[in-house]
């Protein structure tokens, strides 16, 4: 009689992902995308993509309607390409974004003022100088044409974009006030340069 040595059975772990975690995997970073889309724009330009079709393919949803197909199927085209690529580093980004949210509510709005400044200029120096009457104007001033040189220029590094937002907060807590919720006066803005 013929004695079987070795024999693959149950105990053995499957080479391969099993179909149902293979699609919980999937819906993970679908979910996650959505997440990377619906940042705010300064969170988002935070983000370093390692690849720059990720990072196009994230533009591109960003800019199509939130409920519309399109963009739910630019969206599953980007969660495939994160996929196949290391997106770890990615989500940790996503993670601490989301961390100083949470340390900071008021973070969003700071960083939507800091737009504002940037996209207003002398109208929106006026307005902060208007809400917190004994800042440094000048250096207010020369701050946000920084910050306005480097977004121009895309630079990678936007040193004069983090320090404006320090200034802002900072200012914030020497005076006192609440940080105003100035995301519409920033849609319009942005609206105004589309059609120019």
């Amino acid at each position: 009689m013929a004695v079987q040595e070795h024999f693959e059975g149950f105990d053995t772990q499957p080479d391969e992902m099993s179909r149902s975690a293979h699609k919980r995997q999937a819906q993970k970073i679908r979910n996650f995308a959505d997440k990377i889309a619906n940042l705010g724009d300064e969170a988002f330009k935070r983000i370093n993509f390692i690849d720059n079709d990720i990072k196009e393919a994230f533009v591109i949803a960003r800019k199509l309607k939130r409920t519309s197909d399109e963009r739910r199927r630019q969206l599953q085209y980007a969660a495939k390409l994160l996929r196949d690529s290391d997106y770890q580093s990615i989500f940790d980004q996503v993670d601490n974004v989301n961390a100083t949210s949470k340390e900071d509510p008021n973070t969003m709005r700071f960083e939507i003022w800091r737009e504002y400044l940037i996209l207003a200029g002398v109208e929106g120096i006026n307005d902060f100088c208007s809400r917190i009457l004994d800042t440094d104007r000048n250096k207010l001033r020369n701050l946000v044409k920084k910050a306005s040189d480097e977004v121009k220029k895309d630079a990678a590094d936007k040193v004069n974009v983090r320090t404006l937002f320090k200034f802002i907060k900072s200012e914030v807590k020497r005076s006192g006030i609440n940080v105003p919720d100035l995301s519409a006066k920033v849609k319009e803005l942005k609206n105004a340069l589309k059609q120019d």
